[in-house]
């Protein structure tokens, strides 16, 4: 791991780590959106078990950072969705290849950035957290990345709430997708080492994100949502069309 953090790809990484921590806390999601994809091309380890705990204990941060904040109704809404959504996630694994599936996820996140942008509007309500959470639960099991719809969701709420409710909602989130690495074989003592090996430098773009926080603070939650799921859906197609949609 040491020669990893003293080479020119740790370097990247450790880059790529800064960023997606500041976006992390600034709006309480984007940090797997950003460094997953890229942290791949880095070094494969990253994936997903070393790549769940950094996003685990930096989404811990923001969670405690505003806890008084944490909308305790719309978590439970929401979890329940996402539990929900693992067994069908689990179920459709084999339908369709990993490339297709960010083919169509990719689509619909930009599908639903385009239905913002013409004025439709999503309450925050029971049932569209509910079904927000099942959704990010079943793109977050396939891809990687399941943070846009839950975004959406909160994309004309208030930045403290949006922030503190989905850090909350990540780490339960990377907490049930760890356990069930865990159970299968699939984490182990390599991938904590790497994740405490470059979680400083994930934390220090949390500590660095307050700018972010202020900008979002001031009544900028959509644009920041509508920006930052808009890289999703791109980053999904983009994973997609190298590999072919149907191999």
């Amino acid at each position: 791991m040491t020669d990893l953090l003293f080479s020119l790809p740790g370097l990247a990484a450790v880059i790529v780590l800064i960023v997606a921590g500041a976006v992390q806390g600034s709006t309480g999601f984007g940090f797997n959106m950003l460094a997953a994809p890229l942290l791949a091309v880095i070094e494969p380890a990253f994936v997903p078990g070393a790549m769940l705990t950094m996003a685990m204990v930096v989404s811990a941060g923001g969670m405690l950072r505003e806890w008084n904040e944490v909308n305790r109704s719309d978590l439970t809404f929401a979890l329940t969705g996402r539990l929900l959504a693992a067994g069908a996630a689990a179920f459709c694994l084999g339908l369709l290849s990993p490339a297709a599936f960010s083919a169509v996820f990719g689509f619909a996140v930009l599908f639903a950035v385009g239905l913002s942008l013409i004025g439709m509007r999503v309450e925050t309500t029971r049932t569209t957290l509910f079904v927000a959470g099942a959704i990010s639960g079943f793109m977050g099991t396939l891809t990687s990345i399941g943070a846009p719809p839950m975004a959406m969701v909160y994309q004309n709420a208030g930045g403290a709430r949006m922030r503190a409710t989905l850090n909350a909602f990540f780490v339960a989130g990377s907490i049930i997708s760890i356990i069930a690495l865990v159970v299968t074989g699939a984490y182990g003592f390599a991938d904590l080492v790497l994740a405490a090996t470059m979680l400083p430098f994930a934390f220090a773009g949390f500590l660095l994100s307050d700018w972010g926080r202020r900008l979002v603070d001031r009544g900028q939650v959509k644009t920041v949502v509508l920006v930052v799921s808009t890289a999703s859906g791109i980053v999904l197609l983009a994973r997609a069309l190298p590999q072919g949609l149907f191999s």
